[in-house]
Formats: C-alpha cells, structure tokens, sequence
C-alpha cells in the first residue's frame, strides 16, 4: 500500500487529534447516537488537552450524514491548523478510537484500506464501452465515461458473394475504429489514474478488436472477466464475485511479491532489515522501501520520536545521540506509519505464514555498511 498521499499529514508538526467511529445509521436513532458518541469524545479529548481548533474542525464533519447504506467507519485527522483528513471507511473500525498526541494515528486507517485496489472497469460492446474507474474499498464517488466509436456497422450478415464479403469487411473496420477509440481513451485514463488492473469484459468480438489497438501500458494490466455486459441483462451477483474474484488475485500477487522480494534479500544478507530495532533505524535512515508488518491492534509497543518524522528510535538515549533535545513517546504504529508517508515508503501487512522477528520486516532501497 503506498502511503504518499498522507505525506502532508506526516509532515505536520502537530499536535494532532485522530478519530475512528463508526459512521454506520440504520437505524432511526443513529444521527442522535452519533451526536452523541461525538460529544462523549470530544470532552474526553479536551480534557487531555487536544486543541480546541483541531476539536471545532471536527465538529464540522464528525456527524455529517454519510449518504451510504450498511456499515461504514469514518477517519478524522486534524490539528491546530484544521482539518487534515476526512475518509469514509468500508466498514466500521475494529475498536472506535480518539486520540490527539504529537504523532497522527494512522494505523486504524491503513488497516481498514491495507487491501484496497486501484482499477478500471472496461464494459464492451461492438459500439464502444462504459469505463468505471473506481478502488475496492474505498467508499468514495466512482468514476464512471461512456466512449462511443461512432461506427455504426456492428452485425455481420450471413450469406456471400462479393456485395457480402464487402459488407463484412465494412463491419469488421467499423469494429476496429470504434476499439481503437475506447483504446486510445483508456490507455490516457490509465496513465492518469495508474490502476493496478483493468478489468475487460462483454462482447468477445469487441474484445478481441480491442486487444489488436490496446496500448502496451493497458495490455500489461489487462484481465478479462467473464459474465459482464453492457446492455442490461447482466447477472449482477455473478458478475459481482467475479470482479471480487480477480482483484483478490491482484491482492495476493501483491502481497506475495513483497514477501518474495524480503525473503530472497533476507536469505543473501542484502537489502532487508528484520526485527523492530534493526527496520526503526532503516526507517531513520530512509532506506525503508516496503515494510512488512504482521499487524497487532492489541499492541501497546511504544518509540520515541522527535519533531522530524524520520527522528524514530526505541531508546530517548537514540534520539539525543541525533541532537533531539525532548523525545517524546508515542504508539509504535503511528511514529511508523508517519515515517513510513514522510519517506514515500510503502506497507504490506502479512499473514502468520511468514516468519519475522518482532512481526516486522522490510525491503530495503539500497543496502551499505552502515545498514544494520
């Protein structure tokens, strides 16, 4: 998961004020519930002293209506300076949490979103496609075109003789213009976008024109998936959990590539770093490339940190040897995540099949003798 779009987050002094609740309202008392649970942690976090404008910018969002049906979570980040970061989560978090400290608390929010993937969905016919760009568990507005080739010859006729043989020829080139329209759309969608996978589906005619002009850039994403259509009639649990079917396939090919990568570098003493005090000082040292965490919502590991994101270690004794004169600490997981944004590194939560020292493992950019 990459974590660059919360480096303005981690590169705010601070303080700061994180929020996770539950956002869900189906029933008739849940705006009222809401207020409430709000005004509970607001006065909870005033009395530990988070700032009042972090607080008053968060009264402008904690209780707005989600418009989504069925359970979603909500993440709230601000500091002295206002709001910071507001997302609607695909589902309550695991624990509802408000917390304001010099560190933003953004592991709840990578744990929610750690498995979401960036695609485009590719609906063809003979006429052209309806283009969705969307992600898998992000609750957000998605993205949706229609690209019409303008060709109108689409059914090839029975029969023969040269006045047949002409029209098919006629109606295979309407097929390819209207193909390499809907491609050159979508091969400037995905340099834009930069999706992990495009999904193809509908009309297999359409589908093989559309191969013959797709770009190199969309050939190396594309994944056809049976079921769907364009026009209506489409079973739509089928197709459904067919989609749901081949971005799992993107998420463990994901996951298994960062695993792979640290064992093969673990396995020659190269770029890898494993265990807590060994992958905090490649963190210190922006070497981390793609961190490997085998996640523990329970965990109360602690780091000490300094006003700078990468100012990480886990003694005080490792910070004033970097000329930080009050190291504070806070959550192992929040000074970890925002040194993982500052530095443009990526994370990867892991299952128990791989072995790791502390749970924690990474991959390294580059590996000299100073590396631990």
């Amino acid at each position: 998961m990459k974590l660059d779009w919360l480096k303005d987050v981690a590169l705010d002094p601070g303080p700061h004020v994180s929020v996770y609740v539950d956002a869900t309202r189906n029933r008739e008392t849940g705006a009222h519930d809401m207020e409430l649970r709000w005004q509970d942690a607001r006065t909870a976090l005033a009395g530990r002293g988070a700032p009042e404008p972090a607080l008053v910018a968060l009264d402008d969002v904690a209780t707005d209506p989600t418009g989504v049906g069925g359970p979603v979570g909500r993440a709230m980040v601000a500091s002295a300076g206002g709001l910071e970061l507001h997302l609607l989560l695909p589902g309550p978090p695991l624990r509802e949490e408000a917390e304001s400290g010099p560190v933003p608390h953004l592991m709840p929010l990578v744990r929610s979103l750690a498995d979401d993937v960036r695609y485009v969905l590719v609906e063809l016919d003979r006429a052209g496609a309806d283009i969705t760009v969307a992600r898998s568990d992000a609750v957000e507005t998605k993205k949706k075109l229609s690209v019409e080739g303008g060709h109108d010859l689409l059914h090839k006729i029975p029969g023969g003789g040269w006045a047949a043989l002409r029209y098919q020829h006629a109606v295979q080139d309407s097929w390819d213009h209207n193909a390499a329209a809907v491609a050159n759309e979508l091969a400037d969608i995905v340099r834009r976008e930069r999706p992990e996978v495009v999904l193809l589906t509908g009309d297999t005619k359409a589908a093989a024109a559309f191969r013959s002009k797709a770009a190199p850039v969309v050939l190396d994403l594309l994944v056809e998936v049976a079921g769907g259509h364009r026009a209506a009639g489409t079973n739509e649990e089928a197709f459904a959990a067919a989609v749901t079917e081949a971005l799992d396939t993107v998420r463990a090919a994901r996951r298994q590539a960062v695993v792979d990568a640290f064992v093969q570098e673990r396995g020659r003493g190269g770029a890898a770093a494993e265990g807590l005090r060994d992958v905090v000082a490649a963190l210190r040292r922006g070497q981390v490339r793609t961190l490997l965490l085998k996640d523990d919502p329970s965990s109360t590991n602690t780091l000490f940190t300094g006003p700078n994101a990468l100012e990480i270690g886990t003694s005080v004794e490792e910070l004033r040897t970097l000329g930080v004169e009050d190291p504070v600490q806070v959550r192992a997981d929040a000074a970890i995540v925002r040194a993982l944004a500052a530095s443009d590194a990526e994370i990867q939560l892991v299952q128990d099949g791989l072995d790791l020292q502390d749970g924690i493992g990474a991959v390294l950019r580059y590996a000299d003798p100073a590396t631990p």
